[in-house]
């Protein structure tokens, strides 16, 4: 659990910071995979912009299931941000070592599409 709270925050800091390579790069194959980089990057610079620096972020929910792929985690997050709030959902896999890396983020926020 814990872990995954700090791949949250780091994903926040890289976020706000405007770090969206750091995000990719660090990002599990998968994710680098499934997603067009550019489309990616579009995407987080989309969620920076419309809603702003994170200001708070809770978690609501947490997830680990293993199976053939690996030990997956999700956490579903309430972020408030600077002009919005919504809700994230991170997917992370736990590879070896026990390091933890993004598999999928998506996020629902009203205020991000109404900005």
């Amino acid at each position: 659990m814990k872990d995954a709270q700090v791949e949250v925050g780091e994903f926040h800091a890289a976020l706000d910071g405007g770090q969206w390579k750091k995000i990719w790069i660090a990002a599990d194959p998968d994710l680098r995979k499934g997603t067009d980089k550019a489309q990616f990057e579009k995407l987080l610079e989309a969620v920076h912009r419309k809603l702003g620096a994170v200001r708070d972020s809770r978690q609501v929910s947490l997830n680990v299931n293993s199976g053939t792929g690996g030990t997956f985690v999700t956490v579903i997050m309430q972020t408030t941000f600077a002009k919005g709030t919504g809700t994230e959902e991170f997917v992370f896999r736990r590879g070896e070592g026990k390091a933890m890396a993004l598999v999928r983020y998506n996020i629902q926020s009203q205020d991000m599409m109404l900005n």
